[in-house]
C-alpha cells in the first residue's frame, strides 16, 4: 500500500507531466508527427535495454536518445518521444519475468511518462533559453548549452526518482541519492556525449545515423553493464564474508550492516565526499573480520571474560588489518580497520594512538560500531535503549571521542534517529 505523502507526489508528478504533454502536443508542427513516432520507436528499444543498479533502480541507454530528440526537435517533440519511449517499453526482469504497458500498475506508468516529459521538455526550454536552436548543427556554436542541457535532464530526472524512492523507503532524499543514484553517473558521462554526437550526426545526415550509431550505443550499455556487474560482485564478495563472520558469532548478526549505515550518516554530517563515504562503509562492513580468527566460544560467552580471553578479542582489530591489507585496493580500509578501537585518548589498542594520529575514518567507525553495541544484545547483558546509548556516547566526548566526532553525532542523531536501530 502506498502512504499518503508517496500518493500526493505521485499525483502532483502526474498531473504537472500530463499538462505539459498536452500542451507539446498542440505546440508540435503537424510535419514532424512522423519524425516523433520513428524517434519514437526508436526510445522504445533503447528503453528497453534496461540495466539493474538495484533490485528496483534501472538505468537505460534511452538518455542519449532523448537527449538527441530534444537537440533536433526541440523540448516539446523530445518530450514526446521521451514519453513514447517509456510508454511502450518492454521489461524483462532478472527472473524472466515481462513486464509491459499491459500488464504494469497504471500509476507507475503514468508516473515514468509524468516525470520523464518533465525532465526532457524542461532540459530543452533550458537549451532554448540558453539560445540553443533545435535542428542546427551543435558543434561548435551550440556545444555549451547542449551540455547544460544534458546535465539539467540528468539532474531533473535524479532528483524527481531520488524523491520517490525517498518517500516509499522512509529514507532521507541525501541518503537515496548517495547509495542508489550515484551508480549512475558513469552512465550519464557516457550517454551525454553520446547523444550529442547522435544529434550532430542526425542533423548531419539523416535517418542513417540511426544505423551507424545504434552498435556504439550497445556498446556503452555493455561497458556499463560490465562495470554495474563488477561493483556487484565485489559488494557480494563483501556480504558473504559477513554473513560467515554472523554465522559464527549470533550476538552480532546485522551489526556490520548497521555499522555500516551509521558511519555513513556520520561521514556525511562531516562534509565527506560520496566516493570517500563509500571507501567508509566498505571499512564498515569489514571492521570485525578479523574476529573469524576468534574461537566461537569466546566470541559467545556469557559472562565475564578472562584476562588471556580479552587480549584474544583484542587481536581481532590487528587479524583485520593483515587479512585485508593483502588486497591492494583495501590497503586504507585496512588501516581504518585496525584503529577502529583506538581512543581519543590514547588508552584504546592495538597501538595506542591519540588524537588526530587516529585516521577520521577510523573514529568514525568506531562511533558507529559502539553505538550499535550499545543497542544491541549481548552474551553479557541486554541492549540499551536508543536515549541511554545516546548519553553514553555524550558522556565520552574528549576520552573515548573527539568532540567534532561527537558534534557531528548529535546531529546525525536528531536528523535519523530511525537509522540508528540495530538491524536484526
Amino acid at each position: 500500500m502506498l502512504n499518503k505523502r508517496v500518493k500526493v507526489y505521485i499525483s502532483i508528478i502526474i498531473a504537472l507531466g500530463l499538462s505539459f504533454l498536452i500542451y507539446s502536443m498542440l505546440k508540435i508542427p503537424k510535419d514532424t508527427i512522423p519524425d516523433i513516432i520513428l524517434f519514437g520507436l526508436f526510445a522504445v528499444l533503447a528503453e528497453s535495454l534496461l540495466i539493474y543498479i538495484t533490485k528496483e533502480l534501472t538505468v537505460s541507454v534511452a538518455f542519449a536518445v532523448d537527449l538527441m530528440a530534444v537537440l533536433t526537435f526541440g523540448p516539446y517533440a523530445g518530450a514526446l518521444i521521451a514519453s513514447i519511449g517509456t510508454t511502450f517499453q518492454v521489461i524483462k526482469y532478472e527472473d524472466g519475468t515481462i513486464k509491459h504497458l499491459f500488464n504494469f500498475p497504471y500509476y507507475k506508468t503514468l508516473f515514468n511518462v509524468s516525470q520523464l516529459a518533465l525532465s526532457v521538455g524542461i532540459a530543452g526550454l533550458v537549451f532554448e533559453y540558453l539560445g540553443g536552436i533545435p535542428g542546427e548543427y551543435v558543434y561548435p556554436k551550440y556545444l555549451l548549452p547542449a551540455t547544460i542541457t544534458a546535465l539539467i535532464y540528468y539532474i531533473l530526472n535524479s532528483i524527481l526518482m531520488a524523491v520517490l524512492i525517498s518517500l516509499l523507503m522512509n529514507k532521507s532524499l541525501a541518503y537515496v541519492l548517495g547509495t542508489d543514484f550515484k551508480w549512475t553517473i558513469p552512465n550519464f558521462l557516457f550517454l551525454a556525449f553520446l547523444g550529442i554526437v547522435m544529434a550532430e550526426a542526425f542533423i548531419r545526415i539523416g535517418y542513417i545515423s540511426f544505423i551507424l550509431l545504434f552498435i556504439p550505443l550497445l556498446m556503452v550499455r555493455y561497458m556499463f553493464k560490465l562495470y554495474i556487474d563488477l561493483k556487484q560482485s565485489y559488494y557480494d564478495t563483501i556480504n558473504v564474508l559477513m554473513k560467515a563472520l554472523d554465522a559464527k558469532d549470533k550476538y552480532t548478526a546485522g551489526h556490520s550492516q548497521s555499522v555500516e549505515r551509521i558511519a555513513a550518516l556520520l561521514s556525511r554530517e562531516l562534509g565527506l565526499s560520496e566516493s570517500h563515504i563509500e571507501r567508509i562503509r566498505i571499512a564498515a562492513l569489514l571492521h570485525d573480520i578479523g574476529k573469524i580468527g576468534v574461537k566461537e566460544e569466546v566470541l559467545n560467552k556469557p559472562g565475564k571474560l578472562t584476562d588471556e580471553e580479552m587480549n584474544i578479542i583484542r587481536e581481532h582489530p590487528v587479524k583485520g588489518y593483515e587479512i585485508l591489507s593483502e588486497v591492494p585496493s583495501l590497503r586504507d580500509v585496512a588501516l581504518w580497520v585496525r584503529y577502529h578501537h583506538e581512543w581519543y585518548n590514547g588508552s584504546g589498542y592495538p597501538d595506542g594512538l591519540k588524537g588526530d594520529a587516529i585516521p577520521l575514518e577510523a573514529q568514525i567507525l568506531s562511533l558507529a560500531d559502539v553505538f550499535d553495541a550499545l543497542v544491541s544484545d549481548r552474551p553479557y547483558r541486554d541492549a540499551f535503549s536508543q536515549e541511554e546509548a545516546y548519553k553514553i556516547i555524550l558522556e565520552h566526548e574528549g576520552t573515548q571521542f573527539s568532540p567534532k566526532l561527537i558534534d557531528a553525532f548529535k546531529k546525525a542523531f536528531e536528523k535519523n534517529r530511525e537509522e540508528f536501530k540495530h538491524d536484526i
